[in-house]
């Protein structure tokens, strides 16, 4: 009997949370044991040391948000006591710069968030969720092109310091597709973790040594970041599309609501004999998105960014569904000693800090772009879990799926494979089957892919269709689906 369903950024991520399924877990067990399998399976992507959010379903239709992504330190650091650098990194189409260092790192959730979540709504011990993590980190993860692509983009990053320079450059070139990657040390903090609990993350020998570090090396971060650390509990932000409703990412965070108007805008202007990708329907599209970014984007100052975050989505046989989102940044450069686990370079983003580097007011929830979202009937009950990364594409990459699900009809593998546009910054990018001569272009500059490529996000989804549940894994960012 099928225990449940995923959809995630990598195998290994996927294949943990089966494990638990199958071992009889729920599916906030497995979302716990996934979560703890991308450190290493997806390591430039999800990281102890980063932040994240999760969007909650219960079977029973409880329906809560938890925002543990990461939170500014209490005090100002001068800057020029800061250790902060620019990074260039070229993504082929397009570069950008980040900064790193430790004056770029922010107080770290995922620890915190995974806590929760075991607290509140898993049913199984931890030291059984974490196994499948330690095994990966021990044996290793068979590298693919994905994380090869972002080993080698992000090498300033991963051959800043010795620790993550032996494991990410072994032999002075990054790991080739096909090598195992292994976090040994990992494996051995998480099972000091789990033995000693929360508190070890935050109050313990690991946030001893990351605020000595901190201190000593030109960071912000103090005792009192990290002992003070809280996850936000809250409703989603909630909002009706035909005859469902949409559960997504609420205020500060700006993604959710993005969606919510680009989504209601269509709730209004599509026709229903409009055809996929016909002129109707690519201009009505194309406007859409137009309007929202155009017009919301002097609120939060929508920054590009290439998005090095990651997604996954879990539901089980009763009915409960849990989607995480999450990121790292691109990581500052340093990790805590002796535990392979690197930290955020938040601080060091400008797509979060849309007055300008170091404008980040003490001691406040970062605002993201990241919006996990679930899709409810009338009834309350499961029909959709999607989410990904991809910076200030999120809310309209996401919009885009949910579209074709559910306005055009499609099955959840064409959805996520059908083509994407994005407008923002009078830029249009169009994947292949988008055709120029449908868009009134004016003032834009049109970049046509050559095809669908990482920038339009990696759109892992779940849709359910009477009493079946389907699961596509998005081939631009090297995603998998599972039946458990």
């Amino acid at each position: 009997m099928t225990k449940g369903i995923i959809a995630a950024g990598h195998h290994k991520t996927a294949e943990a949370a089966a494990l638990i399924l199958k071992d009889g877990g729920n599916a906030f067990d497995a979302a716990i044991a996934a979560f703890f399998a991308s450190f290493i399976s997806e390591p430039c992507m999800s990281s102890a040391g980063g932040g994240a959010f999760a969007n909650v379903l219960t079977a029973q239709g409880k329906s809560v948000f938890l925002d543990f992504f990461c939170q500014t330190p209490k005090v100002k650091r001068p800057v020029s006591e800061m250790e902060f650098e620019p990074m260039i990194v070229n993504f082929g189409e397009t570069s950008e710069t980040f900064y790193i260092g430790m004056g770029a790192m922010a107080a770290p959730g995922v620890i915190a968030g995974i806590y929760h979540i075991h607290e509140h709504f898993a049913t199984m011990p931890m030291h059984v969720l974490i196994e499948p993590a330690l095994e990966y980190a021990r044996k290793g993860v068979v590298i693919n092109d994905f994380q090869f692509f972002d080993i080698c983009v992000l090498e300033d990053i991963m051959t800043k310091e010795e620790e993550a320079r032996k494991i990410f450059y072994p032999e002075g070139e990054p790991l080739a597709v096909g090598k195992k990657l292994h976090m040994p040390k990992l494996a051995d903090y998480l099972e000091f973790l789990v033995k000693e609990g929360k508190r070890e993350f935050y109050e313990g020998e690991f946030a001893k040594k990351l605020v000595e570090d901190s201190c000593s090396k030109g960071g912000a971060l103090t005792m009192d970041d990290m002992v003070d650390y809280k996850v936000n509990s809250s409703k989603p932000l909630s909002f009706p599309y035909r005859n469902k409703i949409i559960l997504t990412n609420p205020l500060p965070s700006i993604g959710g609501t993005l969606i919510g108007l680009m989504m209601r805008k269509l709730e209004k202007r599509f026709q229903n004999n409009y055809q996929p990708f016909s002129t109707q329907h690519v201009q009505t599209l194309q406007k859409i998105i137009d309007e929202v970014y155009r017009i919301e984007k002097t609120v939060p100052n929508l920054n590009k960014k290439w998005g090095s975050t990651s997604h996954f989505n879990i539901v089980d046989k009763k009915g409960n569904a849990i989607n995480i989102t999450m990121s790292n940044g691109e990581g500052c450069g340093y990790m805590v000693p002796g535990t392979n686990i690197m930290m955020n370079n938040m601080l060091g983003e400008a797509s979060l800090l849309p007055n300008g580097y170091h404008s980040w007011v003490p001691d406040t929830r970062l605002s993201s772009m990241m919006s996990p979202t679930l899709v409810v009937n009338s009834e309350g009950k499961f029909e959709i879990a999607t989410g990904t990364g991809g910076g200030s594409r999120i809310p309209s990459v996401i919009v885009q799926v949910l579209h074709y699900i559910i306005d055009f009809g499609m099955d959840v593998d064409t959805a996520v494979d059908a083509a994407r546009m994005h407008n923002e910054h009078s830029e249009l990018n169009l994947e292949p089957a988008f055709i120029q001569k449908h868009l009134p272009v004016d003032q834009l500059n049109v970049i046509n892919w050559e095809a669908p490529a990482m920038f339009f996000g990696g759109v892992h989804t779940i849709h359910k269709k009477g009493d079946d549940l389907f699961a596509s894994g998005d081939d631009r960012r090297d995603g998998f689906a599972m039946i458990a």
